[in-house]
């Protein structure tokens, strides 16, 4: 049971990497392999045509820096399973919750609380969101709001 909780927190508090890692501008999706990969985890190099690059921490092919771009928010929540908006009594936006696994377990991002949440059968576990990474989501979840 101990176990379980552990892999519990430590699955959300990936997934709250990862979004930290997105909205500070790391988070990027390699166009060879599919994967997405942090800039933190890469060294840049100079190629022989002076050009600055790295190497795909997954499948090792040769990335041009100056052709990546980050992931945004946008992106990252693209393929968002659910999204619950919280608003004033003025129908004003608040805050949003947004559901990026169902089922087992499922994972939210919670923006009115500053966290990732996981619940998984009677299990649950939490994992903090930066301030700036909230803000971040929640202009993302604003202007969907107010389309």
């Amino acid at each position: 049971m101990k176990e379980e909780r552990e892999e519990n927190y430590q699955y959300c508090r990936r997934i709250a990497e990862e979004i930290e890692n997105v909205t500070d501008g790391k988070l990027y999706h390699c166009p060879y392999c599919g994967n997405d990969f942090c800039m933190d985890d890469t060294e840049e190099y100079e190629t022989e045509d002076g050009d600055t690059a790295i190497h795909c921490p997954n499948c090792k092919e040769e990335l041009l820096t100056d052709e990546l771009e980050p992931l945004s928010v946008y992106d990252y929540f693209s393929d968002a399973l659910d999204i619950e908006f919280t608003v004033d009594a003025q129908r004003e936006y608040k805050g949003i919750c947004i559901w990026v696994t169902v089922g087992g377990p499922s994972i939210w991002v919670d923006t009115n609380a500053g966290e990732v949440k996981l619940a998984w059968w009677g299990e649950r576990a939490t994992a903090y969101l930066s301030r700036s990474a909230c803000d971040a989501i929640d202009e993302y979840g604003e202007e969907l709001y107010n389309c």
